[in-house]
């Protein structure tokens, strides 16, 4: 049931991050609540449940944006990988290490992605890449203890759990 519920809401962070949510980005820049969720969930699950939702979160975001198949998928594996350092006994503390993970995770997002884009013979220069990188990891800081909670009420609830037969 609950990765029901998150693949809802993936699809509908996803579709409103695509639609609405640009006309209230300062500057062109804006969260990408996606990557969040998706770095709180494999830092919460693991890395392997990380990826499985990489592929098609990533494909969705080809399709909305008409990116080239798989270039969403490539650009958010590096996340899920990263947000599984959250589970490792040493970093094993919440929201803060979230919050710094998000950081590397973001900027690791914005490289694959560049160079997926400049292989394609599009994109803009790295050290704009960089910048741009470095803007919305700060802004997706912000939105990490938002989302955090929201995915650890989901637990606490019992959304997770089977109802008793």
């Amino acid at each position: 049931m609950t990765r029901l519920f998150f693949a809802l809401t993936l699809l509908i962070v996803a579709i409103a991050q695509a639609t609405i949510l640009p006309a209230f980005n300062v500057y062109g820049i804006g969260p990408n609540l996606c990557l969040v969720l998706l770095l709180v969930w494999s830092g919460l699950r693991g890395v392997p449940e990380g990826l499985i939702w990489a592929f098609p979160l990533g494909l969705l975001f080809d399709f909305l944006s008409l990116a080239p198949l798989g270039s969403h998928g490539l650009a958010l594996a590096p996340v899920a990988m990263i947000g599984g350092l959250a589970r490792q006994r040493v970093f094993h503390s919440g929201i803060l290490v979230m919050m710094l993970l998000v950081i590397t995770a973001t900027l690791a997002h914005q490289l694959v992605a560049t160079f997926i884009a400049a292989a394609g013979g599009h994109g803009y220069g790295l050290a704009a890449a960089a910048r741009l990188g470095f803007l919305t990891a700060l802004l997706n800081m912000v939105a990490v203890p938002p989302v955090y909670l929201v995915i650890r009420i989901m637990d606490r609830l019992g959304v997770g759990r089977a109802a008793p037969a």
